[in-house]
């Protein structure tokens, strides 16, 4: 418990990141945007949750998150694999932009204790998780892939597949309960705070501005998959 619910915290440590589930849930739209077949969507899938394998592996973002500005880069890769890869980068960049046009940092301030962006992901995988279930995928991470390998080690692959199976299975507010009973101070996030966030993300949840920003995010993203998808 103590290691995957460390790790899960480091999905939410860079400014510019969604979070796993949202991951999921776009990379999911994007593969029926394109009429992908199932097999090509559960490779792209695998891969789109593969780049914060770097939180165990211990290498460079720029590794796994590749600059993609454009779709039909994601679209152009040389396997499902490496587009799903790309797809995140993508995300993680479109992402942010909405969210530093938005404005809805200077609503999530006033509780962050300096970690807005943190926070404002929890708010949005907890919003997510009302409506969506990332466990249908879980299968997807029983075994390691070959695509993988060719990054880390199966060892590591498998630490994170245990990581990714526990953020489909459990809310955010309910892991960072847990988290806060630890004592280890993760990522320079006070217990203390990781408690009173842990009540307030269901409260969150339920307000409609953080729901408007969810609704809002969502509907732009799935937009601009749309947009350059090739014909």
């Amino acid at each position: 418990m103590r290691f995957k619910a460390w790790v899960f915290l480091a999905f939410f440590q860079m400014g510019m990141a969604a979070g796993p589930m949202t991951h999921l849930f776009l990379g999911e739209s994007y593969c029926s945007f394109s009429g992908d077949s199932e097999e090509k969507t559960e490779e792209f899938l695998v891969g789109t949750l593969f780049p914060d394998i770097r939180y165990i592996a211990h290498f460079a973002r720029a590794r796994t998150h590749p600059v993609v500005r454009d779709l039909q880069e994601v679209a152009q890769s040389s396997s499902n694999f490496y587009a799903g890869i790309k797809f995140h980068a993508w995300v993680d960049i479109i992402r942010e932009e909405f969210v530093e046009k938005s404005g809805i940092y200077q609503v999530v301030i006033p509780y962050a204790k300096g970690h807005e962006a943190t926070l404002l992901k929890f708010i949005e995988e907890e919003i997510l998780a009302d409506f969506y279930d990332g466990q249908k995928w879980s299968y997807l991470f029983d075994q390691v892939g070959e695509s993988e390998r060719s990054f880390a080690t199966d060892n590591q692959i498998e630490r994170w597949h245990s990581m990714i199976q526990y953020s489909m299975a459990y809310r955010p507010s309910w892991l960072i309960w847990g988290v806060s009973y630890f004592k280890s101070q993760a990522f320079g996030i006070s217990d203390e705070t990781l408690y009173e966030w842990s009540y307030l993300l269901p409260e969150f949840a339920r307000d409609p501005i953080f729901q408007l920003h969810v609704k809002n995010l969502l509907a732009y993203l799935q937009v601009k998959m749309e947009e350059p998808l090739p014909k």
